[in-house]
């Protein structure tokens, strides 16, 4: 498996990154609504759009926080399904997989 603290540090980079974009887009919202919005239809489909960003992004932050306790604890890259390691290629292209190839359907 590729060096764990490179993939931690990694993983780390990832969430910050995902939080801030997290505060962002709640900055965007309360900015907009700040602003006095007339357009109500307007000011809804913002914010329903939004808000479904905040949720893939904070789904995001979780797998990557989860992705990070299984470094802790020693799981990280194991199947949850089968037990085996999962290929360093799918790691490497989806760090925060649980699953080997096999049961990735």
């Amino acid at each position: 498996m590729a060096d764990t603290e490179s993939r931690r540090e990694s993983l780390k980079k990832q969430a910050e990154d995902m939080r801030r974009r997290i505060d962002d887009l709640q900055q965007a919202e309360r900015a907009e609504t700040a602003e006095g919005q007339t357009d109500a239809a307007h000011l809804w489909e913002n914010a329903d759009l939004r808000a479904d960003e905040v949720d893939e992004a904070v789904g995001e932050l979780k797998d990557i926080d989860a992705a990070l306790s299984r470094l802790d604890e020693g799981t990280y890259g194991v199947c949850v399904t089968c037990g085996k390691p999962i290929s360093e290629e799918r790691l490497e292209f989806l760090p925060v997989t649980t699953v080997c190839t096999e049961h990735a359907t």
